[in-house]
């Protein structure tokens, strides 16, 4: 074989090793990037219950926690058509302040608790729109959503970011109807639970969870009834 010809071997088994090592690579780089979470998603294990908040999460700088990215967070629905939040973006978060053993100077007493904690409405305005657009919702569609505490005030709940939702105004229930401090079927249900909370029916933990894991769960009636868990 000629010199030519053995130059002409050698220069195809190396552009055939070439093409070889770019497709491996190739391969490699599109496993990372399918295999990496999303850079946007806050860092949270789905399912694992309501974080321990800051206080109150407020201060008058603002609500605590970290703000999702817009678009990093998507509504989930039930079976039977009810909402839940993104679990990655709304773990859900509690105010440690509030125990089982002091419910009847915190969020039972008598007089009222939830004002006591609530943070100032041109607060929790901003932080709706920015909520509203971490859930990919415009901003015009405020009026069909409430800027919902995952895990109620009135449960022990805080007002960090990581507890706060768009959560749709909408009835999937027939069980359920509008009135005065009835919105959706959310509302009735943190009622019933409340009652349930203050009536020694259910545990301030069981509720905490449910409320934040799946809400759908709890069943209270008239101040009885399991939590769900």
């Amino acid at each position: 074989m000629t010199f030519a010809k053995r130059l002409i071997v050698i220069l195809i088994v190396c552009a055939v090793i070439a093409v070889a090592l770019a497709a491996g690579l190739s391969g490699l780089a599109r496993a990372t990037v399918a295999g990496a979470p999303p850079s946007t998603a806050p860092s949270a294990e789905p399912g694992a219950g309501p974080i321990v908040a800051a206080g109150h999460g407020w201060t008058d700088k603002g609500l605590d926690g970290p703000m999702p990215a817009p678009g990093s967070c998507h509504l989930r629905w039930t079976p039977t058509h009810e909402p839940l939040p993104d679990s990655a973006c709304t773990p859900g978060a509690i105010d440690a302040a509030v125990t089982q053993d002091n419910l009847g100077s915190t969020v039972c007493r008598s007089g009222g608790y939830t004002s006591s904690v609530r943070p100032p409405a041109g607060i929790t305005d901003r932080a709706k729109t920015q909520i509203m657009a971490a859930y990919g919702i415009p901003a015009s569609d405020a009026s069909k959503y409430e800027l919902d505490h995952l895990v109620p005030l009135a449960d022990g709940g805080a007002s960090d970011v990581r507890n706060l939702w768009p959560e749709p105004n909408i009835f999937a229930s027939e069980q359920h109807s509008k009135s005065a401090f009835v919105h959706n079927d959310k509302d009735q249900v943190e009622q019933d639970a409340f009652a349930a909370l203050c009536a020694g029916k259910a545990t301030l933990d069981g509720v905490q969870k449910t409320m934040a894991n799946d809400w759908t769960a709890g069943r209270y009636a008239a101040g009885t009834g399991g939590d769900g868990n």
